[in-house]
């Protein structure tokens, strides 16, 4: 194995940038614009109905999700530096089915608009089909790609590493919660929510901050700046989207202020992220084609 193939790792297989990736971004892109831009009529349009505030944050969630997969897609040449994306939006692939599988009455599957009873069949569909091609993708990356794993770098610093430990386990510890046992949340939610809409939300919840977790296993910001991204598009359209529906929200409840503590989170975590990852390079660990501080010969000397 070259130097190059040690530094860099297992490049990205094509099956799992073009079997997974490329779909999840164009459907996570429907979601997000069907879902921010009809979040009014979801009763007629969407595969179930639920409230303008939850539709407008779900679809937040769709949005972040839509960036960072595109963003992954486009930028990402090492499996490195696209498995917290890949495997992350696997998992996410998965909550949604079993949501789906357990709330499938919220569907329009039994009769109502025609747009809406399609939308139902079809979502629930892709849902089905997602995790069969996702593990397919997975398994080539795996078998079919030439490589080994770079490197890893040192500890991240642990004022880097422990608020984005603990909000990732927050996050994490929280959403698996509310999916597991979703009806209590529903009935004191700050709106109007049937339990496929809190197990959605969870879902989003969970994966972010299982994402975050792996953001410090990774030890190296630079391969999750996707993630970051996909942080900062959902709590800043979360944010607006529920200032769009002010008017539906309890704000009396400590829930309300509970949803917009966790997008502010987010939006922090992600705008910090990406702040460090920019302005403190030296703080971070090295990209796999710098120098190193051992003196070495032949291959192992940098290009």
């Amino acid at each position: 194995m070259s130097h190059t193939e040690q530094a860099i790792g297992r490049p990205l297989s094509p099956a799992v940038r073009y079997a997974m990736v490329v779909p999840l971004t164009l459907g996570a892109a429907y979601a997000a614009l069907l879902l921010t831009l009809a979040s009014s009529s979801t009763d007629v349009v969407f595969a179930w109905t639920m409230s303008p505030v939850s539709a407008t944050l779900i679809g937040a969630g769709y949005a972040g999700s839509c960036a960072m997969l595109w963003l992954c897609g486009a930028r990402a040449k090492a499996w490195t530096h696209a498995r917290v994306t890949v495997l992350s939006s696997s998992l996410f692939m998965l909550l949604m089915l079993a949501a789906l599988l357990l709330d499938h009455g919220t569907l329009h599957l039994r009769g109502g608009e025609v747009f809406a009873v399609l939308a139902a069949f079809g979502w629930f569909g892709v849902h089905l089909v997602a995790p069969l091609i996702g593990a397919a993708g997975l398994g080539a990356q795996l078998v079919a790609t030439k490589g080994g794993e770079p490197e890893r770098p040192p500890v991240m610093p642990w004022w880097i590493a422990l608020p984005t430990a603990c909000s990732g386990l927050f996050l994490a510890v929280a959403g698996l919660l509310l999916f597991v046992a979703p009806a209590w949340p529903a009935r004191h939610w700050p709106w109007t929510v049937g339990q496929l809409d809190v197990r959605v939300l969870a879902a989003f919840a969970l994966t972010f901050g299982l994402a975050m977790l792996g953001t410090v296993r990774e030890r190296a910001l630079r391969r999750v700046t996707h993630g970051m991204v996909a942080m900062v598009v959902a709590g800043l359209l979360g944010l607006v989207g529920l200032l769009r529906y002010a008017d539906q929200v309890r704000w009396g409840s400590v829930g309300a202020w509970g949803v917009v503590a966790v997008l502010m989170l987010l939006l922090g975590m992600g705008l910090a992220g990406l702040g460090l990852a920019a302005a403190l390079p030296d703080a971070l660990p090295p990209t796999p084609h710098a120098p190193s501080a051992t003196p070495t010969t032949g291959a192992g000397n940098p290009a």
